[in-house]
């Protein structure tokens, strides 16, 4: 049987990205072998995720950004510009993949600049959104997407955190559910007109809710949603981001959270079926398994205000952009940096294992390289465009 290789839109893209990976993972492995202890060969960091916004109209009990601007209301106007934006993309070219991240972005009134700004750079764009505001977030969606290259996957997630009373508790807006219903069902019919747009629906796991997750996905599917549009995080600590140290409730029941997904994944074909997940699930077994993260090297987080960390959930400054002229790879080789990296070289971190920081180390190295394209072969060949859609780049 002749296989049909994905040369559509998002194929290409992807192409496009897995090349750019391999070249930056042969450089550092390289660096790493024939120079111990050297600073990261110029190709890393090659991905950062940028807080564009702390501000949020959500109240959700995992996570406090909501509460930045309630507490601090003078710090808002000390948030990033686009012109800014604009001058760190054109200072750092050697980054593979940006993605942006809030509080809600769409709170931000010239929050299409950036994304336009990403575009027309050549990197893929996308956001996760409350759907509070889902009329202001549809205008302001719709009138984007005819403006991007439609050369790049534009991502959209809607957060869905349990069936209707479950997710309204969980965000702490009556009506929640309904409003993100209603937008996912928007971005639904968008994904017919545009062939580079992809919806789907994210759910946070806490305690208070993942014994509520399979309920949602039942629903979801009874919906007619594809199990494989339905993605999942645990809830995380951090004090930079989420500042939520004291108030987060992450799921400990590691054991009961495995078989919780291990089941939907064997129910609904589709859901769960990519390298992420399985390496979640023997993370869930065994935190020091698998991979070893190398935030600050190959990857970080960027604040509204441009202060650089790690990841998201160690709470280590490593310096403001702002004062190295938006140049990352100066940063990235600070003495701050530099101590950083040998910290965590002698104890490893063990605390995570999600698409922002731990799963971005497997890309950093040609075996785990290796390990993703071995996995995920056989689904991004398919011609359907929800499994190339799991081409987890």
């Amino acid at each position: 049987m002749a296989i049909q290789l994905p040369f559509d839109t998002i194929g290409r893209d992807s192409l496009r990205l897995w090349a750019r990976w391999l070249a930056a993972a042969l450089r550092n492995d390289a660096r790493r072998w024939l120079r111990p202890g050297a600073d990261p060969t110029p190709a890393f960091p090659a991905q950062f995720l940028i807080g564009v916004t702390y501000k949020c109209d959500s109240r959700c009990s995992h996570c406090n950004i909501w509460a930045n601007y309630l507490q601090q209301p003078e710090t808002a106007s000390q948030e990033m510009t686009p012109a800014e934006f604009e001058r760190f993309l054109d200072r750092n070219p050697q980054l593979i993949q940006i993605a942006t991240t809030g509080g809600e972005q769409f709170n931000r009134d010239d929050i299409a600049d950036f994304w336009l700004a990403l575009d027309r750079r050549g990197h893929r764009t996308g956001c996760a959104t409350n759907a509070i505001e889902t009329d202001r977030i549809i205008e302001r969606e719709g009138s984007l997407l005819p403006r991007l290259s439609g050369r790049h996957l534009r991502h959209f997630g809607v957060s869905l955190d349990g069936v209707e009373a479950v997710h309204d508790r969980i965000r702490g807006i009556p009506g929640n559910f309904a409003h993100a219903w209603r937008l996912f069902q928007w971005a639904r019919e968008q994904e017919q007109r545009y062939p580079f747009y992809r919806a789907e629906i994210s759910s946070t796991l806490t305690a208070a809710n993942y014994r509520d997750f399979p309920a949602l996905v039942e629903w979801l599917v009874s919906q007619g949603v594809p199990p494989n549009k339905v993605a999942f995080m645990g809830a995380l600590p951090s004090a930079h981001y989420y500042r939520n140290v004291k108030t987060c409730k992450p799921v400990t029941a590691r054991d009961e959270l495995a078989g919780i997904i291990e089941e939907l994944r064997r129910k609904h074909p589709g859901f769960g079926q990519n390298y992420f997940t399985e390496s979640y699930l023997q993370w869930l077994r065994d935190p020091a398994s698998g991979v070893t993260c190398v935030a600050g090297t190959a990857f970080g987080y960027i604040d509204p205000y441009w202060n650089v960390y790690p990841c998201l959930v160690l709470d280590r400054k490593l310096g403001n952009l702002r004062e190295f002229d938006f140049d990352v790879r100066k940063l990235w080789r600070s003495p701050a940096a530099r101590q950083f990296r040998a910290e965590l070289a002698a104890k490893p971190c063990t605390l995570c294992f999600n698409e922002c920081n731990r799963w971005q180390s497997m890309r950093a190295s040609l075996g785990g390289l290796a390990k993703i394209a071995w996995r995920q072969a056989g689904r991004v060949l398919r011609a359907d465009r929800d499994s190339q859609r799991r081409w987890r780049m």
